[in-house]
């Protein structure tokens, strides 16, 4: 038949019901593709970002601490700290013993169990030079340095043999001068006495004052309900009134749940760790165990800051030096509802000075 006169019923006008409905069923077999293309693209983004959120986190925790406790117990040339002599008076509002101790650790004193770390030394970067003192009873000495030192700071003057902590009477860096005072007073702590138990200029090596400073490591909940690692420490710094108490915390990284430390003894004297301890306190007997401290290992459990990142029941080891794979049941699992994201940190660090 000529198509040029094919009857009307003969000619096609349109899709029939079957082929639309093939047509859908692959538009939406090719939708739904798609759709589950960016819904996995777009969890694995938001895993790797908060993958390297915790890892900075992480990163930045060990790094800042394991400098802090490398450098932890430092006085200078000052090896013996029983060679160092306090012209302090007592105070109750000063605790002077705090700005003295290398290192302490208080076990399960923070949020959720959590420990806290105590470094003290020197500052490295605040040595002024003692470049003559008139006797060992005069109540000055000159610096060739007095930019940063002020009325009220408490001060280590050592020549690696002996020392003598004592607070500065008069303000140097404001008035210029590079006269250091420590004239006998009450201020608070105050001197007891003006002298000193050596003439630093008169020795060959010379004398070097040094701020001292004593820092805490620990987690706390902040006002927006998000747990942090924060430093405060011993305020050893005027204007009087500001010193001898523990400063506002300071953030350092956030979203750290869990901050554990276990202290390296060194019981032989052979320079090497013989065992580790949990973080043996603030009483006598604690003190004395942190002062056979060679190394401390800390352990930092971080989360991500955003939900909804993993499936839920994640599984991870912590404290990092437990040996999960041979004990098993060690192993924490979150539960099926917490899909944030988990990582642990652990690290070790020496106290060079005292190896």
């Amino acid at each position: 038949m000529n198509a040029a006169v094919r009857p009307r019923w003969f000619r096609q006008s349109g899709l029939s019901i079957i082929e639309i409905m093939v047509a859908l069923a692959l538009s939406l077999i090719l939708t739904l593709g798609l759709t589950q293309i960016f819904v996995a693209n777009s969890q694995s983004f938001r895993l790797a970002e908060a993958s390297s959120r915790t890892q900075e986190t992480g990163r930045i925790g060990k790094s800042l601490l394991s400098r802090e406790i490398r450098n932890a117990d430092y006085w200078g040339c000052l090896r013996d700290l029983s060679q160092l002599n306090s012209v302090l008076n007592n105070s109750a509002a000063y605790d002077v013993e705090a700005l003295l101790r290398g290192i302490d650790a208080e076990n399960g004193t923070g949020p959720g169990g959590s420990d806290r770390l105590s470094l003290g030394g020197v500052a490295g970067d605040s040595k002024a030079n003692v470049v003559f003192q008139p006797s060992l009873s005069a109540a000055t000495m000159q610096v060739d340095d007095p930019s940063a030192i002020y009325q009220d700071d408490i001060l280590v003057v050592t020549n690696c043999k002996t020392g003598d902590i004592f607070q500065v009477t008069n303000d140097p860096a404001n008035n210029n001068s590079v006269q250091v005072n420590h004239n006998q007073g009450s201020a608070d702590p105050g001197n007891a006495t003006q002298s000193l138990s050596m003439e630093y200029s008169k020795d060959p090596n010379g004398g070097g004052i040094f701020r001292p400073r004593q820092q805490r490591f620990y987690l706390r909940d902040n006002a927006a309900n998000v747990r942090e690692l924060v430093l405060d420490g011993v305020g050893a710094r005027g204007p009087a009134g500001n010193t001898g108490v523990f400063s506002a915390p300071s953030p350092i990284v956030e979203h750290v749940r869990d901050f554990q430390v276990q202290l390296g003894l060194d019981t032989s004297g052979n320079g090497q760790v013989d065992s580790w301890i949990d973080p043996p306190g603030l009483t006598s007997s604690g003190q004395a165990q942190a002062d056979n401290a060679i190394a401390v290992r800390f352990s930092f459990l971080v989360r991500s800051p955003e939900d909804n990142v993993t499936d839920g029941g994640q599984t991870y080891c912590y404290p990092g030096w437990l040996d999960c794979a041979a004990n098993a049941g060690l192993e924490t699992t979150v539960g099926a509802n917490d899909t944030f994201l988990y990582r642990v940190y652990t690290t070790t660090a020496s106290l060079r000075n005292r190896i």
